[in-house]
Parts: C-alpha cells; structure tokens; sequence
C-alpha cells in the first residue's frame, strides 16, 4: 500500500531530553512531522489529548504516569492516535500489544526501524479491513441503502456500495452491480451512515469498508483508492481527516 503523501503528525513522550532530541533529529529526515512533546505522563495525556496527533512516540518508564497508562487513556480517544512504543526494556512487548500498540522499539531505535514503525503506523492493513467489514455484518447484517429511482425503489446493501458521487440534481450510487441514480442529497445520506462513510470531497461519500490507499498523482492532488480500483478525489481541507482514517481503521 502506498505511504500517505502528506506527514503524520506526531507527538513524542519521553522523560529524558536526550532521548527527544534524538528522535527529532531522525524524524527530519522522515515524513513525519513532530507537533509536540511532553516529559511525563501527565503533560501527554493534556498535550495529545489537545493537539490530537496522528501517532504518538511513547517512552513506558516514566516518573508517575506511565508509558503504558498514556496509553491506555489516549486509546479511548475518538479517533485514538496511533501508538509507538520507544524504550529501553523489553519485557512490557506483550502489555504495549494489548494496548494496541503499532510497534515497540529498543533503545537505541534505529532510523531505519523507526522510519518502519512510522511506516506502518500509517497504512491500512488488508488485514484490518477484513477484520472491519466482518465486524459490520456482524452488527448490522441486512444494512442497506435504499435508492429513490425513476423506476421506484431499489435496495442496495451498503457493503456492496463503494462511493456515492453528486452531480448537480441527482447522486450516482457506485456499487459491486452498477451504477444507479437516486435523488437523496450527500447530506442525507451521510446523515444516515456516519459511521460507514467518509466525506472525501463536497461531491462524494467513500464507504470506508472499501478505502485501499490514499495516493498523490502528479498534480499534488489527493485520491483515495478503493477496492475497485477506483479514484475518488480529495478536497484539501479533507485530506488530514483522510489520513487519519487511513491510519485509525
């Protein structure tokens, strides 16, 4: 899957200034772009909790709030940011995992490895794309999306929808059947699957069970690729909020 074309904001929690300094250096040569840092636990949680970072770099031992306990708080956030553990023992892996973790690196983490770690932290797993669209059908098998047409209703599982594009009166359902014409408006639509769909552009809603990758073409413009192998453009102001959910699914 393609790296996404804009940095991931980052956050780097670390008692020992030493230790940032270093992972700042490393970083600036990287695509992530450092938003913030705190030197205790309790300063993080307030910082990440604030500026809403993508991916957090987090020291575990730390004089009060933990590493781990950052991270348990930080992981109820909505969306959560993802977490990379940077420390100096290994023996909190499996813990770090349970919280979610993206990675867990040693003191002294390589570029090379972090650049990985911030690699990973960034992409969207076909993995956890299943894993998400089972757990849809789960709770919602008979979801569906009904179509005002000219020729009356039409059902469409929404599963089987990939995006829904506007085209001055009317709005064109892309679906695994075809194409179908309905006069809902994007807003109404929206409204009733916000949890299924993303607003890539004022003239489009992407299901996001079908979101592939975010990729730049050679105009700097933002597209989502989707598992039809379609192209969906992205409004600038959309493209962080892209990028986030691209790295929170």
């Amino acid at each position: 899957m393609p790296e996404h074309s804009q940095p991931l904001t980052i956050f780097i929690v670390d008692d020992e200034t030493l230790a940032r300094e270093r992972l700042k250096r490393m970083l600036a040569d990287m695509t992530g772009e450092v938003v913030g840092e705190a030197d205790n636990g309790e300063k993080a949680i307030s910082g990440i909790r604030q500026i809403q970072p993508d991916l957090v770099l987090l020291d575990i031992r730390m004089p009060g709030i933990d590493g781990l306990q950052v991270a348990a708080d930080i992981s109820k956030m909505k969306p959560a940011p993802a977490i990379v553990f940077c420390t100096a023992y290994d023996e909190y892996a499996i813990e770090a995992f349970k919280l979610n973790a993206s990675s867990y690196l040693l003191k002294p983490a390589r570029k090379e490895d972090l650049e990985a770690a911030i690699r990973s932290a960034s992409q969207l797993s076909q993995a956890q794309i299943t894993q998400l669209q089972a757990s849809q059908q789960q709770s919602e098998p008979q979801l569906s999306f009904t179509a005002q047409t000219w020729q009356g209703l039409e059902r469409i599982k929404l599963d089987d929808i990939f995006y829904f594009r506007a085209d001055q009166k009317y709005v064109t359902v892309v679906h695994k059947q075809g194409e179908t014409l309905t006069d809902h408006t994007l807003k109404d639509i929206q409204a009733r699957f916000p949890e299924q769909l993303f607003r890539a552009h004022r003239n489009s809603l992407v299901n996001i069970l079908h979101i592939h990758a975010l990729n730049r073409d050679k105009q700097s413009h933002y597209q989502l690729e989707l598992s039809n192998g379609s192209l969906v453009d992205v409004s600038r102001r959309e493209v962080s909020d892209a990028k986030r959910l691209l790295s929170r699914l």
